[in-house]
């Protein structure tokens, strides 16, 4: 008996995972807010848009180099629909890859709360990527990685489109 509501709560939670990240991408597409199958953009209340990882089907499968592609192509979107609006990013996990860019980021201000929910948040997608469970290095499992980073790192902001550049690209088209 104690098996099958298991068996039960599991079907039920993998079922939710699903039916939320469908119905959350769903109101993406509705309200223009879709970039690709794994990010979406929302209005951050000061003029700009702020990109977020949202799986169309709650898991997914990406290395780094698919995350990154992907993440590219939904930059490129937003441009195109959007050419004079910032866009910005918050992260713990991928600081090192914005360093390489050239992006410098800004701390992200946050109470207790906010913190543990983010925390969370982040905890949940990594668990939700397969792609995760797998050894890092002889000592590390790339899972265990990642959520200790999250957990020991700031968030960071950083704007990934400016209006500058924005402003550039006006000008070298006259």
């Amino acid at each position: 008996m104690i098996i099958i509501l298991i068996e039960t709560f599991v079907l039920v939670f993998i079922f939710a995972i699903l039916l939320g990240s469908m119905l959350f991408t769903a109101k993406s597409i509705v309200f223009g807010r879709y970039l690709n199958r794994y990010f979406v953009v929302s209005r951050n209340g000061k003029g700009a848009y702020t990109l977020h990882h949202s799986p169309a089907f709650g898991f997914y499968y990406a290395h780094r180099e698919k995350y990154s592609r992907l993440q590219e192509d939904a930059i490129r979107k937003f441009k195109a629909g959007y050419p004079d609006i910032e866009l910005h990013s918050e992260t713990s996990t991928l600081q090192g890859y914005y360093a390489k860019l050239g992006l410098s980021g800004t701390p992200v201000q946050q109470n207790r709360v906010e913190r543990v929910i983010g925390i969370g948040m982040n905890y949940f997608l990594i668990l939700m990527n397969p792609a995760n469970y797998r050894k890092r290095n002889q000592q590390e499992w790339q899972f265990i990685h990642l959520m200790r980073r999250v957990r020991v790192s700031t968030p960071m902001q950083y704007v990934i489109l400016s209006l500058n550049e924005a402003q550039k690209h006006d000008d070298t088209r006259e």
